[in-house]
């Protein structure tokens, strides 16, 4: 170390004693690792510390003196570390082989290594005898410390974590970013991508308890030191604080302003820390009594959310990874975080620490009552009699409202504030593909219904199957079934009161009332119903800062105001309002956003973005909720039955649509936009392009009316397993359809109503069908072309079974039965055997006595088919977030008024995959982003079309991307005879390009589809190229650099790098 360093870290140090809050001490710096820090830990004596690092390595450091006593090295990057309970064993979990690795302290030397792949998280138990890892698998393996043998494997993608009946649940697969043993070594809570915490329990090897309130990332989980409470920290800002036995939420603690990174809890339970980087870079210490936050304490960081922070085991110190003060976030070619890469050790004052607070904090808690029932009940009607107390005439609910219900309002004795809100859903079935986007964690149920109708409660029974699963996670959700108009108003019920009484005990409905918005006839009564049923002492408050609250009552308050103009604020214009309110009033960007974002979570705003990538705030969420309903309605009205609507005329307004008409332009481009987003981001809808036209068309599964021709198929097909799915079934099938295209496996070909069929490149069908629909509950039937392989058929099934299991649905499965003659029984009769847990039947073709399959067996496979199904559900989502940003690219492009180029992809014929990648990948993708594509395929299909017109069009073209491959080369070496005029035209149009301008070699975009540079391309090319696609993972990012190299927009465009950074989050 030399002088100016050790006068610069000096400094350094210095700087942040001057920040530090009182009551915080800063110790010392540990300062030696060239990337960032992971999760840090303690030695159980608090002598040692181990911090993993990006750059490869587990530091130890002696804590006394700040001496590093070794590094250990065995990863490519380092995310988490852990001591036993002797303190002479460390595990390391990174990425690289091995995943862990078991180490001794004394020695340094490797003990033991397990290759599980990336692994996020390492833990060790209290009892001395096991620890845990989890990685990028989604996998949770506890493995025996002294024989090293993996004693349960849990929570993966075809791993069954709790049997239900008759029916195995599964976990998706992805990345557990944090665990921890309770006390007793008997229970370990998981913080998962998912967004939800898990705790198992580790002798039964079964899942305890699941929960998934938070909205973003769980980061982070730990337990209270008395293993009574877990708690939990998100990407989506809170602290959660849970019950170890029930899993209930006790509370949400807000305040950070960017994505908590970790979180800690002292020894003696006083204390709660948690680190948040980018958009906040704070450490905040809380009380853990009351919740507060009682001091922040300035902590440069990353972008990552592997730094951690650790209390010491029994003194009052407290280790946090950050930065010295003043480093840049990245370094000049923004590759690599400059922050994150030091620890330092702070002395905790907690005398001094509790009996101050930081900022003023509040706490209020909500309840969500819907109200449902079928179009033409009033809901709007009683909607608006509970909320303003009188009377008003309504017309048939498009789409969603809500309104604040002050006389449910109240104040806990804790202090919490109460706040209940009714919400109002369009009961037509139309609406219903778009309700269920913005319907969950409800409270209480109003379930409304027209006594006098024939089919009484045919919709009640729908809405029952639907909010069955959306039940809230705080306690039984309250269902009171309402008949909406009395006597008086309508006429003589279809049913009796006791025909009422048993159909609301069968169902669990607490309650039934007869009312009247219209004369007021059973509003009190049901006022006072609704009172005694919101368990309000039982529900989880949320401690927010005082700031957070103004915020919240003044947009709710803006948004109750009926002089309100406008419907979208910028945030400039939103921060005008709220100073205006209070000339003293001092707030951060970062706080007024954090809260609008806390404000979205709970539906009272929704955020959207132009094309440009620019915030808005919407005030009324229910217009966009409207305006998907009538996309939906526009494409059901679609003449040929194709249930789609054309990209141009949505995003020019040639369609017309009620919620647009008082609208500024701007404000309805950027609503359309994040309307197309939605559905995309939800998989309700797909992107389409003809290729011989080019027009985009937005289609909607669900919609499309047209049946499968009747002639004789040219791939005949045999069917394979049969399903039926129950519970919110809403956009299921169309979700299906759009994820099972979305993978990199199987391509769809074509699609009919109810019914969608792909293929594998080799060209072996695969698919399935809706075959029945009842309220709350699909039948599905996968079926196979008799040719293909029993490889695909499982990778298929496994695809299909796990896109179901995104869904929380009720899932059973029936295998195909066939007798020894080779006769298939019906599968109604299967269903209705199997049903009823009768394990055999008859053959009905020839008598034979056929047992019965157990009902949804695991499916078994090799290590290569999981790694197979874990590849193409990665490649399924992130095909997902890609479809969002070639949409919002191609708006940004018509918006910014870019010039459009056409572009030729010259490419070798012979290899059937590399020519089904250019056609249904590439081509048709620089399509969806507005590209006007030259490809021989298209143009032969055009009517007139000849080969000299062909060549004369690829002359004239702007771009001339070509595809390198050991084929292109010797297509060029060998001038092959069948082509050769063509491909002379190709070479000769590339070759003058290239020995011409500089303009005109820029003209040229060579990508890397297979081989090396020298092999692919010929001579000129070498050198030059703008893209690699050898590795299908890195498609996504390499399509989007082409696109902006032929679009001609900068890498450091805003636009462009927010949409690479949401292609890089989802990745990741």
């Amino acid at each position: 170390m030399g002088d100016d360093s050790a006068d610069q870290w000096r400094r350094a140090d210095e700087e942040v004693r001057k920040n530090l809050p009182p009551g915080v001490k800063l110790i010392r710096t540990l300062r030696g690792h060239t990337d960032y820090v992971g999760r840090i830990a303690w030695s159980p004596d608090g002598r040692m510390l181990a911090s993993p690092s990006a750059d490869g390595t587990v530091g130890l450091w002696d804590t006394e003196s700040g001496s590093l006593i070794r590094k250990f090295k065995g990863h490519g990057i380092v995310y988490s570390a852990a001591f036993d309970i002797t303190g002479r064993l460390l595990a390391s979990g990174g990425v690289g082989k091995p995943g862990i690795i078991l180490w001794n302290i004394r020695t340094g030397q490797i003990l033991r290594s397990l290759n599980f792949g990336a692994t996020c998280c390492v833990a060790f138990d209290r009892k001395g005898e096991k620890f845990a890892g989890t990685g990028s698998d989604g996998m949770l393996h506890l493995i025996d410390i002294k024989s090293g043998q993996v004693c349960h494997t849990r929570v993966g993608a075809t791993t069954p974590i709790q049997s239900f009946g008759s029916t195995e649940r599964y976990l998706m697969g992805g990345w557990i970013k944090s665990i921890s043993f309770d006390p007793s070594g008997n229970f370990i809570a998981c913080g998962d991508e998912n967004r939800a915490v898990s705790l198992w329990d580790v002798s039964t090897n079964c899942l305890w308890e699941r929960k998934g309130q938070h909205t973003g990332d769980v980061v982070s989980v730990a337990f209270d030191p008395d293993g009574t409470a877990i708690f939990s920290a998100s990407q989506d800002r809170t602290i959660r604080e849970w019950t170890t036995g029930e899993g209930k939420l006790l509370r949400t603690i807000e305040g950070h302003t960017g994505s908590i990174q970790c979180l800690g809890l002292s020894a003696d339970r006083l204390l709660i820390a948690s680190k948040a980087g980018k958009g906040d870079n704070t450490i905040r210490i809380w009380n853990r009594q009351t919740g507060r936050e009682i001091a922040a304490i300035p902590e440069p960081g990353s972008k990552f959310w592997a730094p951690g922070l650790a209390f010491h085991p029994h003194m009052h110190y407290l280790a946090t990874v950050g930065s010295d003060p003043g480093t840049p976030e990245d370094d000049p070619f923004g590759k690599k975080t400059l922050r994150d890469r030091v620890i330092h050790i702070l002395k905790l004052d907690y005398d001094a620490l509790l009996a101050q607070f930081a900022t003023s904090t509040v706490a209020y808690t909500s309840s969500k009552i819907v109200l449902v029932g079928d179009s033409g009940v009033g809901k709007t009607c009683l909607g608006w009699r509970l909320a303003h107390g009188n009377y008003k005439e309504h017309s048939s609910t498009h789409g969603q409202q809500f309104w604040l219900l002050k006389q449910l309002s109240k104040q806990r004795n804790d202090g919490a504030q109460c706040e209940a809100v009714l919400w109002d859903l369009a009961g037509q079935d139309d609406y219903r593909l778009t309700n269920l986007l913005f319907l969950d964690d409800a409270d209480m149920t109003l379930m409304l219904f027209d006594p006098t109708r024939i089919d009484t409660l045919s919709g009640v029974e729908f809405w029952l199957k639907q909010l069955n699963v959306g039940a809230s996670p705080f306690g039984e959700m309250q269902t009171m079934l309402i008949a909406a108009g009395s006597d008086f108003d309508r006429g003589t019920p279809q049913l009796t009161q006791k025909e009422l009484d048993a159909f609301c005990k069968q169902h669990s409905i607490s309650t039934y009332l007869p009312t009247s918005a219209k004369y007021g006839e059973g509003i009190e009564e049901l006022i006072q119903q609704m009172q005694a049923r919101i368990q309000w002492n039982d529900k989880p408050a949320t401690i927010t800062t005082e700031t957070f609250k103004q915020i919240k009552d003044f947009v709710l308050n803006l948004k109750e105001d009926s002089r309100r103009l406008e419907v979208i604020l910028t945030p400039e214009e939103l921060r005008q309002r709220l100073e205006k309110t209070d000339h003293t009033w001092k707030f951060s960007d970062d706080e007024m956003l954090t809260a609008i974002g806390h404000l979205a979570n709970h539906g009272y705003v929704t955020r959207l973005k132009t094309s440009q990538g620019e915030l808005r705030i919407l005030l009324a969420p229910e217009l966009l909720n409207n305006l998907a309903a009538s996309f939906v309605l526009e494409a059901r009205r679609n003449q040929k039955g194709l249930g789609s609507l054309e990209e141009q005329k949505l995003l020019s307004s040639e369609y017309t649509f009620p919620e647009l008409e008082k609208l500024t332009e701007a404000e309805k481009d950027v609503l359309i936009d994040s309307t197309v987003v939605l559905f995309l981001e939800h998989n309700i809808s797909f992107r389409q392009i003809d290729p011989l036209n080019g027009r985009a068309y937005l289609v909607f599964p669900e919609l499309i009316n047209l049946k499968k021709p009747l002639i004789k198929d040219d791939a005949p097909t045999e069917e394979g397993a049969a399903y039926t799915v129950s519970g919110a079934v809403e956009n299921v099938y169309a979700s299906l359809v759009v994820l099972m295209g979305y993978t990199q496996t199987f391509t769809r070909t074509s699609q009919w109503r109810d019914h969608a069929r792909y293929e594998v490149w080799t060209g072996h069908v695969c698919g399935f069908r809706q075959e029945a629909e009842r309220y709350g509950e699909l039948d599905f039937v996968l079926y196979f072309g008799v040719n293909t392989p029993a490889s695909v058929r499982t990778l298929f099934q496994s695809l299909f079974e796990n896109f179901l299991e995104r869904h929380n649905l009720t899932v059973r499965r029936y295998d195909p039965v066939v007798c020894s003659k080779g006769h298939t029984l019906n599968r109604a009769i299967v269903r209705q055997k199997m049903s009823s847990r009768v394990e055999f039947a008859f053959c009905s073709d020839c008598g034979e006595k056929i047992m019965l399959p157990k009902a949804d067996q695991t499916i078994h496979f090799t290590k290569r088919q999981a790694e197979e199904v874990e590849a193409n559900h990665w490649a399924a989502d992130q095909r997902s977030q890609f479809e969002q940003v070639l949409f919002r690219l191609k708006n940004y492009v018509t918006e910014q008024k870019i010039a459009v180029p056409d572009c030729f992809i010259s490419y070798a014929w012979g290899n059937p995959e590399h020519e089904r990648w250019v056609e249904r990948s590439l081509a048709t993708d620089l399509q969806k982003a507005g590209i006007i594509v030259v490809l021989d395929r298209w143009e032969n299909a055009r009517i007139g079309a000849s080969v000299p017109r062909f060549v004369e069009r690829v002359g004239k073209t702007d771009r001339v991307i070509v595809v390198g491959t050991p084929l292109y080369r010797k297509k060029y070496d060998n001038n092959e005879p069948m082509r050769s005029f063509v491909v002379a035209a190709e070479e000769d149009i590339i070759g003058k390009r290239m020995i011409g301008t500089e303009a005109g070699k820029e003209c040229i975009l060579p990508v890397l589809l297979e081989g090396t540079e020298e092999s692919a391309f010929p001579y000129l090319l070498q050198g030059r190229v703008h893209a690699d696609f050898r590795k299908s993972e890195d498609y996504f990012n390499a399509a989007f650099d082409l696109l902006l190299s032929l679009y001609q927009i900068p890498p450091q465009c805003r636009v462009a790098m927010k949409l690479r950074e949401s292609l890089v989050s989802q990745r990741q």
